[in-house]
């Protein structure tokens, strides 16, 4: 056999209804993948390789966790999660056999099977539908509530279970959720609401939990946007310590998009309109009785419960008819809530089944007049109260530190945050022996084990770390572990791919959260506040959570002067995120530009070339965007200086936006020499992962110059596809302003153009990007393109006309004036053909007036044609017929054939009506022949059929 051939082999085991492949790290059941962590198939495939024979303990751990040190609590829990994704042990059914104290054999026939190229089905490789955790635990007493609630789902887009705290609320709403993977669309995901503190979060939670990527400020709207048209489950867990922002979502989510179905966990209902509402209840357990026998205690789903979580911590324990007795009255002692009763069952090693019984009366008997609230909740209290009170002092001291996380945490970041005078060895045993005891709740993320506080056990240990003392110092230790981890991301950011990067990262967005609030509540730790901003700020961007970013940087910036750090490296980076985020979201206010000339200054003295280009560039797009054409000039020539002395690889950055510069003042044979000298005619795929840089995408960049500028000299095809390629590469950088930049010019080329349909087509989806994230400063540009688009078809000129009124508003309000001029003419064009000829020779003056003023001559003459058709209209066509030669003129000198042409156009009308015909075609032939191609765009068919009217008028006047 060839070396060839035999990688192709691949190894499978097969058992029951099984399928194990661990080349692949696949275990399938019949034709679908069974959800489960790395660690517990590796302790299946080290069994299923030795059918019938005992591995120790120490072997599995060894094999298991090779390069870290665990104890046996490790293994517990994952061969718990391993024996709940089998079924092991329900029914008939077993695999894996315990030989208490030694290890575990593997005692089901396995079958080995070997096979060429084999690829796992198609279920495998699927999209990811859904972020429900693993189930590691078997749910019981829920049949009859899940499917109600299932099949109540199909009738009613909102249903709520509503009950008391630890009753089993979320892992009834999970059980319902795994039964719809694959019903929506679009998926079912899991909102844990529990984490937030701040109610405004609610949307952001939402669209974090969807893989929405948005930076609107009004993320219920972009939520509404998005989700519109898609089909969805969405389970809202822990609403009640924020029940009305979580109504309120809730709420606007069902008005918007009808296609969303919602499932809320709540200790009350939401009180929303059309809400259905399914109570739970205890656990039954049996009547008190003298003859109840363990066969028929079994038939009751709080037993059920407390025997198999016992089993888990005591391998050796049995129902039997001497404890049923006395396991029915702690099951009936604790209301059947599913959470006390596991944590009663897992003290069944330390102090047997009468021992736990006789804590539980004495227990409740102190509890006698000091409790308030409904009589589950007290009964919780008391059960983690008395659980709390079992545990050694440093399991207690790891427990209470452990709640300051917002969500899950891993081992490493356990140790972090709860070993001070602990050491990591008895850290790592704490954790393992709280998850065994069920205070910690157990998932796998990837290949690891990740740990989480129950909401309600998380606010029992808060109390507790309060009145310990030593609060301040692990909030303190959680802060700097937070941004620790945060400026290790930084340092990954350009090196990791962007899911792995998100995946590795993502679920540090609570906690960088949680420890902002707390440092920015105590004063020693402003310069804390400043760090996990800065480190912060990489994530909130890549998540798209540009607004937060804002707020939070601008928080920070107001520390540094308490924090000690002005004028410090930390205080320019905090003011270019601050200058980026405000200009997208606010558009170009002064405090923007404050901010860059801010960061410049420090960039200088310090001498971080880095930072001073990434300051040039964008003060220059700053004064471009604000219509300083040439003071944005001459900072991007700085740059350019300074890049070429510096730093080379930064040049063709500084010459792409200088060609912009050069497009709006109208050098546009210059603008595209600066195109061609670093990139060439064409386009190139670019891997950098440094590729937005400077705000945008280069390729972005460039796309969107050569369109414009192709169809401004007169290659109206070439221009259209150089706009469908720049697209293409916006939306494959998966970087929302690039492709927000791509979709408003492609917008503006094919409006130029008049094609008014892929105008349209663009424009709903800058809408859409504009609702989405928030960036203000092209949403006047949606606005105006919509409004000439409806200008040009006469039965939808008056909205038209009112669309483009907001959006020079809008303009102004932001400060977008570039291209202002255009979009003053365009206003001005569509005012004159509604009959408003005052209002459009203002309009049209004032535009001419801002061009002068901004030396904006690309589209002038284009506004000298707008300004003669108004004089034509006002019966003055001398006027008209000057201004006419004016503009033909100057877009000859300037290159915009496609301007001369439609000018020409005009002018060839006026001097047909003029009883000129032959000079009329004499002048426009040449213009018209110019072009190479586009032949079938409107404004070169108007001059196709003008020239051949007036060349059958010159016939008929020879005859």
């Amino acid at each position: 056999m060839t070396s060839d051939l035999a990688e192709r082999i691949s190894r499978s085991f097969s058992f029951g209804p099984f399928v194990l492949i661990p080349e692949r790290q696949l275990l399938l059941q019949g034709d679908a993948p069974v959800r489960i962590g790395g660690r517990a198939l590796d302790i299946l495939t080290t069994l299923v390789e030795r059918p019938g024979e005992l591995v120790n303990k120490r072997e599995l751990i060894t094999r298991v966790w090779p390069d870290v040190v665990v104890d046996d609590g490790n293994l517990k829990v994952n061969m718990a999660a391993l024996r709940r994704a089998l079924g092991d042990g329900a029914g008939t059914t077993q695999y894996i056999a315990t030989v208490t104290g030694r290890g575990y054999r593997f005692i089901a026939p396995v079958e080995v099977v070997r096979m060429f190229g084999l690829a796992p089905p198609a279920t495998a490789a699927r999209k990811r539908s859904h972020n429900l955790p693993i189930a590691t635990t078997r749910v019981f007493g829920r049949a009859e509530a899940i499917e109600t609630i299932r099949r109540e789902l199909n009738s009613s887009r909102l249903v709520s279970i509503v009950g008391a705290g630890g009753i089993g609320k979320t892992t009834v709403a999970l059980a319902v959720a795994e039964q719809t993977i694959g019903v929506f669309r679009e998926g079912v995901w899991l909102i844990d609401l529990a984490r937030l503190k701040d109610s405004s979060l609610v949307p952001y939670a939402v669209a974090a939990a969807i893989g929405l990527a948005t930076h609107s400020a009004n993320m219920l709207a972009a939520l509404g946007s998005y989700l519109r048209d898609c089909e969805m489950l969405l389970v809202f867990d822990n609403c009640e310590h924020i029940i009305e922002a979580a109504a309120f979502c809730a709420d606007r989510i069902l008005a918007e998009a009808p296609g969303i179905r919602i499932l809320a966990t709540s200790r009350e209902p939401l009180g929303v309109r059309g809400e259905r509402v399914r109570r739970l209840s205890g656990l039954d357990a049996p009547p008190a009785s003298s003859d109840l026998k363990a066969a028929e205690a079994l038939g009751y789903p709080a037993i059920q419960l407390f025997v198999d979580r016992a089993t888990d911590r005591l391998e050796s324990f049995e129902l039997s008819d001497a404890n049923v007795l006395t396991i029915t009255e702690i099951c009936r002692r604790l209301d059947g809530l599913a959470l006390a009763i596991e944590l009663a069952a897992t003290r069944v090693d330390s102090f047997g089944t009468d021992g736990l019984l006789a804590h539980l009366d004495g227990r409740f008997r102190s509890l006698s007049g000091h409790r308030a609230g409904p009589k589950r909740h007290r009964t919780l209290t008391a059960m983690i109260d008395w659980s709390y009170d079992t545990l050694s002092e440093s399991e207690c001291a790891v427990m209470r530190r452990l709640s300051v996380f917002a969500g899950s945490f891993d081992l490493d970041s356990a140790c972090a945050v709860a070993a001070d005078d602990l050491d990591r060895v008895q850290v790592i045993d704490d954790v393992a022996n709280l998850a065994a005891k069920s205070l910690l709740s157990v998932d796998v993320a990837a290949d690891k084990l990740v740990y989480r506080l129950l909401e309600t056990t998380r606010g029992y240990c808060r109390e507790r770390l309060q009145l310990s003392g030593e609060e301040e110092v692990v909030r303190r230790r959680h802060a700097e572990h937070i941004c620790t981890v945060l400026e290790r991301a930084a340092s990954e950011w350009a090196q990791r791919p962007a899911p792995d990067w998100a995946g590795a990262y993502g679920g540090v967005l609570d906690d960088l959260r949680s420890a902002l609030d707390w440092a920015g509540g105590v004063a020693a730790d402003r310069s804390l506040y400043a760090r996990l901003a800065l480190a912060g700020s990489l994530l909130w961007n890549h998540f798209s959570f540009t607004e937060e970013c804002r707020v939070r940087v601008s928080r920070a910036l107001e520390e540094l002067d308490a924090a000690g750090l002005v004028g410090t490296a930390a205080e320019m980076q905090l003011q270019v995120s601050f200058a980026g985020t405000t200009m997208f979201t606010r558009g170009a206010i002064p405090v923007a530009m404050d901010a860059m000339r801010r960061a410049l200054e420090i960039a200088v003295r310090i001498g971080d070339i880095d930072h001073q280009l990434r300051c040039l560039r964008m003060i220059g797009t700053y004064q471009l965007f604000s219509g300083e054409h040439d003071a944005g000039i001459a900072t991007l020539e700085t740059f350019v200086s300074i890049a070429a002395a510096a730093d080379p690889s930064a040049l063709p950055a500084g010459e792409t936006h200088l060609a912009v510069a050069d497009l709006l003042i109208g050098r546009l044979e210059g603008a595209r020499q600066r195109i061609e000298r670093f990139y060439g005619n064409d386009l190139k795929d670019s891997n950098d992962p440094r590729f937005a840089r400077f705000l945008y995408d280069g390729n972005v960049d460039v796309g969107i110059i050569l369109s414009h500028i192709q169809w401004l000299t007169g290659f109206p095809d070439t221009a259209a596809r150089t706009t469908e390629v720049t697209i293409a590469f916006a939306r494959k950088t998966e970087h929302e302003l690039s492709l927000s930049n791509a979709l408003a010019w492609a917008s503006l080329t094919f409006l130029m153009s008049r094609h008014y349909q892929e105008c349209g087509r663009f424009v709903a989806m800058l809408d859409d990007q504009v609702v989405r994230h928030g960036i203000v400063i092209w949403r006047p540009v949606a606005i105006f393109c919509r409004g000439a688009v409806a200008c040009a078809q006469d039965d939808t000129a008056a909205e038209g006309l009112g669309l483009l009124e907001q959006a020079v508003g809008e303009f102004r309000a932001i400060r977008h004036l570039a291209r202002f001029p255009f979009y003053l003419g365009g206003f001005a064009d569509a005012l004159a053909k509604c009959g408003r000829l005052a209002d459009a020779a203002a309009t049209i003056q004032e535009a001419l007036d801002c061009a002068h003023a901004q030396n904006e001559q690309w589209c002038v003459p284009e506004l000298l044609r707008i300004r003669a058709s108004i004089l034509m209209a006002e019966v003055r066509p001398d006027e008209a017929e000057t201004l006419l030669i004016e503009s033909i003129a100057l877009a000859q000198e300037i290159g915009a054939l496609s301007w001369r042409l439609r000018s020409a156009c005009d002018l060839a009308k006026l001097w047909h009506v003029r009883l000129r015909a032959h000079d009329a075609r004499k002048m426009l032939q040449p213009i018209y022949d110019e072009f190479t191609e586009g032949l079938e765009t409107q404004d070169l068919a108007v001059a196709a059929g003008l020239l051949a009217s007036l060349a059958h008028l010159g016939a008929d006047r020879q005859v």
